[in-house]
């Protein structure tokens, strides 16, 4: 028997938890109920499974309970679809959808899949194991099964950009978002089919189960991010950063949706214990802000909930720069690179802490490696998302500005208030995922300075391009009331 076949069949005695697993492991989607002899008989889906837990049914019952006995299926050795079989395929699928369906052989048994794609009038079919057919879309053997993604806090700096990636890609989105900050970064993507957007909190259960109806993967980004804002109000940041964190992935996993990705932070290391050492994922643990404890209060909670059906991820970024539709200069490079086009002149504090940076598509394109690799590569994993090149004392940063930036003069100042200082490794995402990042902090300064001259930018410090600005500002910060 195929082995890549052999390991989509499950027992028809076994339970629909079981069923979840197989189809987590085969990616097709897909799991093919057969006997004690296996011989098939029918069908279970990831949409299936979902659907019957928002029924209120136990998954530890048997999967043939909730078995298509009756699916599209393809028979006989030459595998030709039928004009029987290509009307049940019209009937279940429209122009520019796709379907896996599988080949059994004259003994009842599943030999191969079929994954059938229909292109204007034209169904075309190619199967999984033979030589792929002329005019058949490579994109549709490759597909993921997972179609559709939920962005909590979709709405932010990085939200807004990873968004735009994922429409690009061919996903369904769906953003959850309270709209602390405006909609400014997705307003522009409301007539897109593709997307979706529904304003509420995530620290409402009602809210989040709403959202992830119909979902097959979670990125939360949901939170009060940054030092400072952090630290305006206490209660809420632990409310949103770390117990909406906790509901949303207890809601996934009750959902099934096994494929969820939290956004954490290198604050967590804190200060490292020596300015030159790189900190990798297992390294020991410092932060010294309480945006920085929620986070890795979140990290902790998220992976006690790991099992062998639900399996979080775990990113921490570097810090972001770059351009974004929801604009933001309370970021380094970001806020000194406004400093020296509209002030001309910028103050270094310290200048010799080291921080990670990342260029905010670069942040997006990482997330989507995640979202299209196998799930055995990331599950229950931590990655340190950021690039070793880009490791960079503040002093450098400002270097780099004033490379750009050529008429800037630059203040060291002996002041430090940010006890931050770690280098850190990124050795891991690389080797796991390939990531690398394309962006250079000097283009994304020239950037930035293109994008402040372009949209006529004349005062960085107004509230919106702020976190902390924005939540500072009475009657400002709805997420408060």
């Amino acid at each position: 028997m195929n082995k890549e076949i052999d390991r989509l069949l499950i027992n028809k005695n076994s339970s629909i938890k079981e069923a979840m697993k197989v189809i987590d492991r085969g990616t097709f989607g897909i799991a093919f109920v057969v006997d004690d002899q296996n011989k098939f008989l029918g069908v279970v889906t990831d949409g299936d499974i979902r659907r019957t837990i928002l029924k209120g049914m136990n998954i530890g019952k048997k999967v043939i309970e909730i078995t298509n006995e009756d699916p599209i299926v393809v028979k006989g050795g030459k595998g030709e679809l039928t004009a029987e079989i290509e009307k049940r395929i019209r009937e279940k699928i429209t122009s520019g959808g796709s379907l896996k369906i599988p080949l059994v052989n004259e003994k009842g048994m599943v030999e191969d899949i079929f994954f059938v794609y229909i292109n204007g009038n034209n169904i075309l079919h190619q199967s999984k194991s033979k030589e792929k057919k002329e005019g058949f879309p490579a994109k549709e053997l490759k597909r993921s099964t997972i179609k559709k993604v939920l962005l909590t806090g979709g709405a932010g700096y990085l939200g807004s950009v990873l968004c735009r990636k994922l429409l690009d890609r061919g996903y369904r989105v769906r953003v959850l978002d309270n709209l602390t900050y405006g909609d400014e970064g997705i307003k522009d993507l409301y007539g897109n089919r593709s997307f979706e957007f529904l304003k509420g909190d995530a620290r409402n259960i009602s809210d989040l189960t709403e959202a992830m109806k119909g979902m097959d993967a979670v990125m939360h980004l949901a939170a009060i991010v940054g030092d400072p804002a952090s630290q305006l109000k206490p209660q809420a940041t632990i409310e949103i950063n770390y117990l909406s964190t906790k509901a949303a992935a207890e809601t996934a996993k009750y959902n099934q949706i096994n494929k969820f990705l939290f956004f954490s932070t290198c604050s967590v290391y804190g200060a490292g214990k020596t300015a030159d050492e790189r900190l990798k994922e297992d390294s020991s643990l410092n932060p010294v802000s309480l945006y920085a404890e929620t986070k890795l209060k979140s990290e902790e909670g998220i992976l006690n909930l790991a099992d062998e059906n639900f399996s979080p991820t775990i990113f921490r970024f570097a810090t972001l720069y770059g351009v974004s539709p929801r604009v933001r200069f309370d970021l380094v490079v970001n806020t000194l690179t406004a400093r020296a086009v509209l002030e001309k002149k910028i103050s270094i504090f310290g200048g010799e802490q080291w921080r990670p940076n990342l260029e905010v598509s670069d942040a997006a394109r990482a997330c989507i490696l995640w979202l299209e690799a196998p799930l055995e590569k990331v599950s229950g994993e931590i990655f340190n998302v950021g690039a070793n090149e880009q490791n960079c004392k503040i002093i450098e940063i400002g270097r780099m500005v004033k490379k750009i930036v050529p008429e800037t003069a630059v203040e060291i100042k002996k002041e430090l208030d940010d006890l931050r200082d770690y280098n850190v490794s990124f050795d891991k995402i690389l080797r796991v995922l390939g990531f690398r990042a394309k962006k250079t902090i000097e283009q994304s300064i020239g950037e930035m300075k293109k994008m402040i001259e372009i949209k006529k930018i004349t005062n960085f410090n107004l509230p919106q391009y702020s976190n902390y600005r924005f939540l500072s500002e009475e009657g400002k910060a709805n997420v408060f009331k």
